[in-house]
C-alpha cells in the first residue's frame, strides 16, 4: 500500500506498528529466552561451577552495564541507522569522568560534563545523518576512530593513577543486595516494554526505519527523532562507560575496545534488524545475557581467550547474513 492510498483509505501509518514493527511485538522473545535458558541449564549440569552465587552475579552484574549501552543503539537501529562510535563514547565518557574526579572534582558535576559531551557526540552524529544524508556506517566509523583517540590521550594523561576511592564503589553500590545497574536494568526492561506498546514516538521510529519517504510523507520529523536517537545512543553509552570506569578503577585504553559489534550482534539476535522497521529492548538485553553465557561457557571449559574473539566474529557475521536473508525474502 503506497502512501498515498494508505491516507485515502484512513490508515495511519503510525497504527501499522502498533505491534511493534513488521515483525510483531516481542515476536522472538519466548524463543530467544528458551534458548537461553537452555544454554545456562547445559552450563549448570556440565560446569559445577556455573551456578554458583558468584559467577551468576558476575554474569549479570556485567550484562546489566552492557545493557546500560544497548539502549539507546537498539533504537538507532529502528530507524535503519547505526552508531559504531558507542564503544569509544563509552571509553571517553568513563575517562572524562575519572579525570575530573582526579582533577578534585566532585561526582555528579563531573558526571553530568561528561555526559554532556557524550550528547554532543551524539548530535553531531545525528546532524550530519540527517542533514548530508551520510551514511551513518561510515560517519560513525570515523566518530569511533576520533573519539577513541581522545581516550586514549586521557588515558595516557592520567598515566596509571587510579580513581578516588568513592568513585571504586560507584558501580558496586547496592539496593536489597542487589547491584544497583541490575536494578536500573530490571526497570528499564519493564519501561521499554511500556513503552514500546503504548508510544506513539516507537511506532513512527519503526516506520521511519520501515520507510522513510513515506514517513516524510506523513509529516513524521524524521531528521528530529534520528538525532534524538542518536543521542541517546551516546548519552546511554556514555552511562554504561562510567560504571565501567568505576569498574575497573583506573583508565584503560582498551575500555570499550569491541564493543559496538557486540551490540550490533545481541540487537540483531534479539530480533533487531540492520534494515530499520524492528528493534526491542527486552530481546537485546537477552542477547547480551546469551554472548554472555557463551562466552562464561568458554571461560569454564578453558578456552583460550583469544577465541572469544573468534566466537563474537563468527555470531556477527551469521546474525548479519541472516538478517539480510530474512528481509530480502521480506521483500
Amino acid at each position: 500500500m503506497t502512501p498515498s492510498q494508505q491516507v485515502a483509505e484512513g490508515v495511519s501509518p503510525v497504527r501499522r506498528f502498533r505491534a511493534g514493527g513488521t515483525g510483531g511485538f516481542g515476536s522472538n522473545i519466548l524463543p530467544l529466552a528458551a534458548i537461553t535458558v537452555a544454554v545456562a541449564a547445559f552450563l549448570a549440569v556440565t560446569q559445577p561451577n556455573f551456578a554458583t552465587s558468584s559467577n551468576l552475579g558476575s554474569i549479570l552484574f556485567g550484562v546489566s552495564i552492557d545493557f546500560l549501552a544497548i539502549i539507546g543503539f537498539t533504537y538507532v537501529m529502528v530507524t535503519r541507522e547505526i552508531d559504531l562510535s558507542v564503544g569509544s563514547v563509552f571509553a571517553l565518557t568513563g575517562m572524562l569522568t575519572g579525570s575530573l574526579l582526579v582533577a578534585d572534582w566532585s561526582f555528579w558535576p563531573a558526571a553530568l560534563v561528561a555526559l554532556a559531551v557524550a550528547a554532543l557526540i551524539g548530535f553531531v552524529n545525528g546532524f550530519l545523518v540527517v542533514r548530508f544524508n551520510i551514511n551513518s556506517l561510515m560517519l560513525t566509523i570515523g566518530t569511533m576512530l576520533l573519539v577513541r583517540g581522545l581516550a586514549n590521550v586521557l588515558a595516557n594523561n592520567l598515566g596509571g593513577q587510579t580513581y578516588p576511592r568513592a568513585f571504586r564503589q560507584f558501580a558496586r553500590t547496592d539496593l536489597f543486595d542487589i547491584r544497583i545497574t541490575i536494578i536500573i536494568m530490571l526497570v528499564a526492561i519493564l519501561g521499554a516494554w511500556v513503552f514500546q506498546r503504548q508510544s506513539a514516538l516507537f511506532r513512527k521510529m519503526c516506520f521511519i526505519g520501515e520507510n522513510v519517504r513515506s514517513a516524510l510523507v506523513h509529516g513524521i520529523r524524521v531528521g528530529r527523532i534520528k538525532i534524538l536517537a542518536f543521542m541517546a545512543s551516546s548519552v546511554t553509552a556514555g552511562v554504561a562507560g562510567i560504571f565501567t570506569a568505576s569498574r575497573i578503577t583506573h583508565a584503560d585504553t582498551q575500555m570499550g575496545m569491541g564493543l559496538e559489534f557486540v551490540m550490533v550482534t545481541a540487537a540483531i539476535i534479539g530480533g533487531a534488524s540492520l534494515y530499520g522497521g524492528r528493534g526491542d529492548l527486552r530481546g537485546s538485553a537477552l542477547g547480551l545475557l546469551l554472548l554472555a553465557l557463551v562466552l562464561n561457557g568458554m571461560i569454564m571449559y578453558d578456552i583460550e581467550p583469544v577465541f572469544q574473539q573468534f566466537v563474537i566474529g563468527a555470531l556477527l557475521i551469521a546474525t548479519v547474513t541472516f538478517d539480510t536473508v530474512l528481509n530480502r525474502r521480506a521483500k
